[in-house]
């Protein structure tokens, strides 16, 4: 039998296919002397990465290898090539101009990486009024403080706003292009596992830049 969620009224059920579809792995499971098999089938994991800078290259090679659907926005048609990101769909438009006509579900995450408000602050807003499931921006902590403040001014609060991983990545000293992307898609798949990390003590714990 396939269920839904909207199809599970048994509690037990329902958690064990939440389990599931959080860990992406078949689960076996008795349940009130029964067994069942919970065997999810998920959609891959969507990426929209805002900027098509030297990490946007490691990144989506990184996120390719894990299987990831990766979606490139970048009106500079200079950066947004298809020499520099084979294989990749790329947009060569505004965040706010293209970004309306892609599902962003709980399946998507998206990462800024320009350093440019103008850039960076319009995928934000979108990302804040979606339900993706981790958004990123790279920067230093002042950059940040600067990015939270703009948008808190834009009508975000405090718990919306928390929801932006920033500084991006899992704090692991990383340097170069390809060490940073490490770490991006490090903390992509610990928000990924791990329910409500960003907003809980374990995710401010790890920030420690």
């Amino acid at each position: 039998e396939i269920f839904t969620l909207n199809d599970i009224g048994n509690d037990k059920i329902s958690k064990n296919v939440e389990k599931a579809i959080t860990e992406d792995q078949l689960l076996l499971e008795e349940i009130d002397s029964e067994e069942y098999i919970f065997n999810p089938f998920n959609p891959p994991i969507k990426l929209i990465i805002v900027g098509a800078v030297h990490v946007a290259q490691s990144l989506a090679s990184i996120a390719k290898i894990m299987d990831f659907d990766v979606i490139i926005v970048d009106p500079r048609e200079a950066f947004a090539t298809e020499e520099r990101f084979p294989n990749t769909l790329i947009l060569s438009s505004w965040p706010d101009e293209i970004l309306s006509d892609i599902q962003i579900d709980k399946r998507t995450c998206l990462v800024t990486l320009t350093h440019e408000p103008n850039l960076d602050d319009r995928a934000l807003k979108i990302a804040l009024e979606s339900d993706c499931f981790y958004i990123g921006a790279l920067g230093s902590k002042k950059t940040h403080s600067k990015r939270i403040q703009r948008l808190k001014d834009m009508g975000f609060d405090e718990n919306s706003t928390k929801r932006v991983n920033g500084p991006i990545g899992l704090p692991i000293n990383a340097k170069k292009p390809n060490e940073i992307a490490v770490s991006i898609i490090s903390e992509i798949i610990s928000c990924l596992r791990y329910e409500n990390i960003t907003t809980t003590k374990l995710r401010e714990n790890w920030k420690l830049r």
